[in-house]
């Protein structure tokens, strides 16, 4: 554990928000879904050129007006993180800890900061306090805290490296795009995302961790690696004793309703959970059973073997992620 003053003349401060808007390719985006329900983020930066950490990252703090609602998400945040270290595909969280905002403060309203006006507003380097930081490892000494410290007027937080990659909602979204989305990424490269995902599902599930808001806004993809990267586990469930089968079906359900379905096709799922802001019980109270919707260029897009099973994933025939990748493995290997 360590403490720091948050200072923008002599310390670490709060910099432009990373929740207003996206990039994809050279062009940046006002993304209002992009919101969060629960916390904020900003680009934690330093003013006296120490480096606490290798590269300037992303700063998750818990929203001041929505603490009863954020308090149970960041603290199943915190346990999956912490339970899943170390796996490939996952956004590493880097520390964690608690805020004191100094009496007074006043959080910036959410603007997309797209020009320096905007930026001037946006961003929350005014804001004065004190910081505690916990390691990875120490996170069960973070939660041993957890209540005291916000009935005392602390603000939960996690440090998370920045994503600089491109959005895949911006890549793949077919309003976005303006019909674009199947130039931006071959069905291959879509199949391998989807093989990415899974496997790190996979793994999260072995582990006792669901996802379930599957969002696209949530996924990143690096070009020259060819590799997704997925963000923030807060609306996700662990229960490293007791996952049970129907959770990890219907973790995969929310994936291909949502993630699945908008990767071929260009938009979610009819009657999907929308893009977000989301809440847990927009997900919990789901349908349990979607319908495939293809456009004349989506059907021109896909043979018959991705549609058949995008329609067999929509109506929960997988009962493990481990099963749903190795037929994505299969569509795979004939897109080589």
């Amino acid at each position: 554990m360590k403490e720091q003053k948050l200072d923008a003349r002599n310390g670490l401060y709060l910099a432009e928000p990373l929740d207003t808007w996206l990039s994809a390719g050279q062009h940046d985006y006002a993304i209002p879904e992009a919101a969060g329900s629960s916390a904020r983020v900003f680009l934690l930066k330093s003013a006296n050129g120490e480096r606490p950490f290798k590269r300037e990252p992303a700063f998750k703090v818990m929203r001041h007006d929505k603490l009863a609602y954020a308090k149970p998400l960041f603290l199943e945040e915190y346990r999956i993180l912490a339970g899943l270290q170390g796996l490939n595909n996952l956004t590493p969280m880097l520390a964690a800890g608690y805020l004191k905002p100094d009496s007074g403060t006043a959080w910036p309203a959410e603007i997309a900061p797209l020009s320096k006006d905007l930026v001037r507003q946006a961003e929350a380097a005014h804001i004065t306090g004190t910081l505690i930081f916990f390691e990875p490892d120490e996170i069960e000494d973070l939660l041993a805290e957890y209540e005291q410290r916000l009935a005392d007027g602390w603000l939960p937080f996690v440090v998370l490296e920045r994503r600089w990659e491109d959005n895949l909602y911006m890549l793949s979204d077919a309003g976005y795009t303006r019909g674009n989305f199947v130039h931006n990424l071959t069905m291959k490269q879509v199949l391998d995302i989807a093989l990415q995902i899974t496997d790190l599902m996979e793994a999260a599930h072995q582990r006792g961790a669901t996802y379930l808001d599957h969002k696209l806004l949530h996924y990143y993809w690096n070009e020259p690696r060819q590799k997704v990267i997925m963000v923030d586990w807060n609306i996700g469930h662990w229960q490293p004793e007791k996952l049970q089968p129907e959770v990890q079906q219907f973790d995969l359900l929310q994936f291909s309703a949502r993630a699945l379905h908008h990767l071929f096709t260009g938009r979610q799922a009819p009657g999907s959970v929308a893009v977000g802001p989301n809440r847990p019980e927009d997900i919990a109270n789901s349908p349990r059973h979607f319908e495939a919707s293809y456009s004349y260029e989506v059907q021109r897009r896909l043979n018959n073997e991705e549609m058949r099973f995008l329609e067999a994933a929509l109506d929960g025939g997988f009962k493990s992620a481990a099963e749903m990748h190795a037929q994505l493995q299969v569509l795979y290997n004939k897109r080589l």
